[in-house]
């Protein structure tokens, strides 16, 4: 290829990336707000878990130095121990009907006050949700001294309390490591280069990052083939291109409705299918989607630019294809990649 050919066609690329980049920061911007939130609601439990970790602590502390007077043997302690690692922090009676779980930390309450236990209606509850049911107190209560029992059991409940506000830490931290490895992943700076992909991967960062949109009432229905294997691709781009797709498809729907995500072999292609039970794009406007600035979205909510991006990442940087078939309550955006390495350009 001439110099002079390929010097267009060079600026023509950074016009290209420019642009993607542009509209990248727009989409972003657009979901600033709903992430933000996404964020702050895992960011605030991790705070409040924190506080209530101090205090477990400090009664763990005290505890510890009250069980100590009654010099239980190393079997009485790794009892007691055991017991206590066994547990299943929070979440055990998370299917019990309301009426159901409050008899039986009723029950296990009686149970511990008829042995002395100061305070058994405030343990029953942490220790019936980590499974810590009358069977397991039994157990106890037959190795140990009956006056170390109160103790004994004050203690265990500050441990399986103290084990569980770590796992709600845990759990904070780690999704807030998603988000902000959605956010990366979606923005996925410098200059990319051809690298296998696996596009699940994608999905889900995608799923992830409009989740915002998403829990307050659509359905999501995956359909993945997990056997697919990997494609040469831009991941940076075929991000956005997942983020257009899946976002538009949430609008169509009015954010209430049913959304299938869907991967398989389509001969020598990957097929990404993203399906919405929306009321479908006009026959007469159908023509119309991929057009630069073209968009039925109210002003301010959107550029134009999503699907005119996603046809020339798709089409132009990937070589493969993208088609859409719309009708009243089906509209289905299918993306093919070349399962064979493209070639460069």
């Amino acid at each position: 290829m001439s110099a002079d050919v390929k010097e267009p066609q060079e600026r023509l690329r950074c016009l290209e990336g420019t642009l993607l980049r542009q509209e990248k920061l727009a989409a972003l911007g657009r979901h600033a707000a709903g992430l933000a939130h996404e964020m702050n609601n895992p960011a605030s439990a991790g705070r409040r878990a924190t506080e209530q970790l101090t205090l477990a602590m400090d009664a763990q502390e005290d505890l510890s130095l009250a069980l100590e007077r009654w010099k239980l043997t190393e079997e009485q302690r790794v009892l007691l121990l055991r017991t206590c690692r066994q547990s299943q922090g929070r979440g055990a009676t998370r299917d019990l009907d309301p009426l159901t779980r409050g008899d039986a930390e009723d029950a296990l309450a009686t149970w511990m006050d008829e042995r002395g236990v100061v305070n058994a209606w405030d343990l029953s509850p942490t220790l019936l949700d980590a499974a810590i049911g009358q069977e397991k107190l039994e157990a106890l209560a037959q190795a140990l001294p009956a006056d170390a029992l109160p103790d004994a059991l004050a203690w265990l409940e500050a441990m399986v309390r103290t084990r569980a506000l770590l796992a709600e830490v845990k759990q904070s931290t780690t999704r807030l490591a998603e988000l902000a490895g959605a956010v990366k992943s979606y923005t996925h700076a410098g200059k990319e280069q051809l690298e296998p992909v696996d596009v699940h991967e994608g999905l889900e960062n995608t799923l992830l990052l409009l989740n915002y949109k998403l829990k307050h009432g659509v359905e999501v229905k995956r359909e993945y083939d997990r056997d697919l294997p990997r494609v040469q691709a831009l991941p940076g781009m075929l991000n956005h291109v997942w983020t257009n797709l899946v976002d538009n498809a949430i609008d169509a729907m009015g954010g209430k409705g049913h959304l299938t995500v869907r991967t398989a072999k389509d001969g020598d292609f990957l097929l990404v299918e993203v399906v919405d039970d929306g009321p479908g794009v006009p026959p007469e406007l159908l023509p119309r989607i991929w057009e630069p600035f073209f968009t039925t979205k109210p002003m301010g909510h959107g550029t134009g630019l999503g699907l005119d991006i996603t046809r020339r990442v798709v089409v132009d940087r990937h070589h493969g294809d993208v088609r859409v078939e719309s009708k009243p309550g089906r509209t289905s955006f299918q993306v093919r990649l070349p399962l064979k390495t493209p070639p460069p350009g």
